[in-house]
């Protein structure tokens, strides 16, 4: 048994010398008749000893031969043969003679890699100009790493003069397509308000971008944001958990800032930011698996949303929530106790910022009663979902009053109300003590604007618009039923238990 098994395994590798050798074969055939692919492919198994032994003389023979046929590869590559002085004499006249044949006929990644050679000096003259020339035309072709690279020379002025707000520009296009050098550029900018309005929670949206890309200076900094309260409510178990990764993944001062929090934790929040940073591990992990696959093969569930809100599930399958929450968007789910379930438009009120979504495979929800009035000093509270991806997928719940009976500018659509919000709250209901629906959360004022533009630091100024513009839009929707007004006293924790079953959160792609 032994033997024949010896014997078999003799006769798949000489199946596979001969069909190795077959395909050099016709490949070498066909490079000889003049087919310029061949020809590069040709020279490419020849630098790589790929299926033949290594000859960096034969590849620049075979990249030459392609090159003068205009295959912009070969012509790429054999300047990089030049530049390094490899296979043929060292001679950077013609590596860039080549470079520039190559990044000519407007491939992006070859301008890309054309303007790094002469960024860094690689297999070309050292010219800074040179290489924004090169960034620049694969940049305005949407190359990501053109695009960062031109922030880079924007920011540090190599190349070209100094111009942050430039660098803002090509960091924003870059960090948009997913780069997280980019997006921690992104968040440092809005973290400090260099060359774009100071807004902590914005600079926290790209700092967890870059985090959960594993690029451990946005870990840091999220860590450090968490600590703080910076555009998020300050919270030390994830500070901790943040901290304890970037620790993990060698960061200078990961562990410090971690022993350091740690100081002013109790043991059952240790265990909680432990317990956090594996459950965030998990997920990095994930994201690099995923990144490594084709775009069509990537499953639906990990795609990552463009952006997140809540609403309020109402019988016969609707939500309710803010316009803005779903405008533009591609496609939308709604995210009811656990389970995912795709959701269209069925009206809106663009206006007064409202929309109601009929959400597939649901049929339950809420029955609606309104308040009769609201008065200025009546408690309220919110339920939602600020911040998923940081704070959690559970409902949070807020308290507050009716601060004010009118809203920005005098506009009676909305109300004014001292319950936090947070990004992601937007969409969610407002409820009396009695479980009347008064409003939809909408906005909050940015106190750092009014700060800049009164001198006056304002705190926890949010609006809900107000449910009265909300029923005209209902009662043009089949199967939602209302109910008279709440008016018995009920126990606010019982209230809230049976409530939070219809608060929903809607992911937008």
């Amino acid at each position: 048994m032994k033997n024949k098994s010896l014997v078999l395994f003799f006769y798949l590798c000489c199946l596979a010398f001969f069909s190795l050798g077959k395909d050099m074969n016709n490949l070498l055939q066909s490079a000889e008749k003049g087919d310029a692919s061949a020809q590069y492919n040709l020279g490419l198994c020849y630098a790589k000893g790929d299926g033949i032994e290594r000859d960096l003389k034969e590849a620049a023979k075979w990249y030459l031969k392609a090159a003068e046929q205009g295959n912009a590869n070969a012509q790429f590559n054999l300047g990089c043969l030049f530049g390094g002085g490899k296979g043929v004499d060292k001679n950077y006249g013609e590596a860039v003679n080549w470079y520039r044949k190559a990044a000519d006929q407007g491939d992006a990644t070859l301008q890309y890699n054309v303007g790094s050679s002469f960024q860094y000096g690689i297999g070309a003259p050292q010219d800074s100009c040179e290489a924004v020339k090169w960034y620049r035309k694969a940049a305005e072709q949407g190359n990501v790493q053109a695009q960062y690279s031109l922030g880079v020379c924007y920011s540090r002025g190599d190349g070209v003069l100094p111009d942050d707000k430039e660098a803002v520009k090509w960091y924003r296009k870059a960090a948009e397509q997913g780069e997280p050098q980019a997006q921690f550029q992104m968040g440092c900018r809005y973290h400090t308000g260099k060359s774009v309005p100071q807004d902590y929670q914005e600079a926290v949206k790209w700092f967890e971008k870059a985090a959960k890309q594993d690029y451990v200076f946005a870990q840091s900094m999220l860590g450090t944001c968490f600590e703080k309260g910076d555009g998020v409510l300050q919270d030390c178990v994830e500070a901790y958990a943040w901290f304890s990764i970037v620790a993990m993944n060698g960061g200078k001062d990961g562990a410090k800032d971690r022993d350091f929090i740690k100081k002013e934790m109790m043991s059952s929040q240790i265990a909680a930011g432990q317990e956090r940073a594996k459950e965030l591990m998990a997920v990095i992990e994930q994201k690099k698996q995923i990144v490594k696959l084709p775009a069509g093969q990537v499953p639906t569930a990990d795609i990552a949303p463009a952006g997140f809100g809540s609403g309020l599930m109402v019988n016969g399958g609707y939500v309710v929530t803010c316009w803005h929450v779903v405008d533009n968007a591609k496609k939308i789910s709604v995210s009811c106790q656990g389970k995912d379930f795709p959701a269209i438009v069925v009206q809106k009120d663009a206006g007064n910022d409202i929309a109601i979504l009929r959400v597939d495979g649901a049929d339950a929800g809420a029955t609606l009663s309104f308040a009769d009035s609201v008065k200025l000093g009546a408690q309220v509270f919110t339920m939602g979902f600020p911040h998923p991806d940081l704070q959690g997928l559970d409902v949070k719940f807020t308290t507050g009053s009716i601060s004010g009976l009118t809203g920005p500018g005098n506009t009676p659509v909305y109300y004014q109300i001292s319950a936090p919000l947070q990004s992601g709250n937007s969409g969610g209901p407002l409820f009396d003590e009695y479980g009347n629906l008064v409003g939809i959360v909408a906005a909050k004022l940015d106190s750092l604007k009014m700060l800049a533009a009164t001198g006056d630091l304002t705190q926890n100024v949010n609006y809900a618009i107000k449910s009265d513009y909300l029923v005209p839009l209902l009662k043009t929707v089949d199967g939602i039923k209302i109910q008279p007004s709440q008016t018995k006293p009920v126990n606010l924790l019982s209230l809230v238990e049976e409530l939070k079953k219809s608060v929903v959160m809607i992911k937008v792609y």
